[in-house]
């Protein structure tokens, strides 16, 4: 089973590589395939499943690099609501990842 500190610094580098994709894709073509993007499509599949709060979060934060306080503007929440969703994220991908 994965620790919370490997999903956290899994959806670090998957945000990472959403918000500059175009750029490292086609730098991917020079020096090779990137190992985030096998990361980035094991963690997409396993949220397929996910309640669909959760979906919505890991789509906003993570794909699209919206930040908390955005999301949680925009979805009506607290950013404390925010932080208890990315708890529960997180712990979602520890149960469903192996």
């Amino acid at each position: 089973m994965l620790t919370a500190e490997t999903v956290k610094r899994d959806l670090c580098d998957i945000r990472y590589y959403y918000s500059r994709k175009a750029e490292l894709d086609a730098t991917e073509k020079v020096l090779g395939p990137l190992a985030v993007r096998r990361t980035a499509a094991k963690y997409n599949c396993a949220v397929k499943g996910a309640p669909l709060r959760l979906y919505d979060l890991y789509a906003s934060l993570y794909v699209a690099g919206t930040t908390q306080e955005a999301v949680a503007l925009e979805l009506g929440y607290t950013p404390q609501y925010i932080r208890k969703l990315i708890a529960g994220l997180v712990a979602y991908f520890q149960k469903n990842i192996e």
